[in-house]
């Protein structure tokens, strides 16, 4: 069963306080579903298009709100199917708070988990 196990977002972040900021969606896979397509994907508010999108094996894509905002290197773990799991959003400002949504999928199965940030 496909399940994520940890989400972990900065409640309130200081604007211009941090020059980075990590979101982390920590889950958990069968040996099945490392044999699927698996998908990471993170939304913005109440936003139907991702901001994030993995796939494994490929590189991280930043989209809409976050384009340019991300470090697409940053490396949430050494398993190649969680490898770029996480968002480090760099330089966060204000217009950033709100709610994240993240979304693990494969053909099978989804599982999504949500968390607020405040940045002031």
């Amino acid at each position: 069963m496909l399940q994520i196990v940890e989400m972990r977002v900065p409640a309130v972040v200081e604007d211009g306080s941090a020059t980075s900021v990590i979101l982390d969606c920590d889950y958990v896979l069968r040996s099945a579903d490392k044999k699927s397509e698996l998908v990471v994907q993170w939304y913005f508010q109440n936003g139907s298009s991702p901001v994030y999108q993995w796939i494994p094996g490929k590189r991280p894509q930043d989209l809409g709100v976050l384009k340019g905002r991300l470090n697409l290197d940053y490396r949430a773990s050494n398993d190649p199917h969680k490898r770029h799991r996480a968002l480090e959003i760099l330089k966060p400002t204000y217009e950033l708070s709100g709610v994240y949504r993240c979304k693990v999928a494969t053909v099978e199965e989804e599982a999504v988990a949500a968390r607020t940030m405040i940045i002031y």
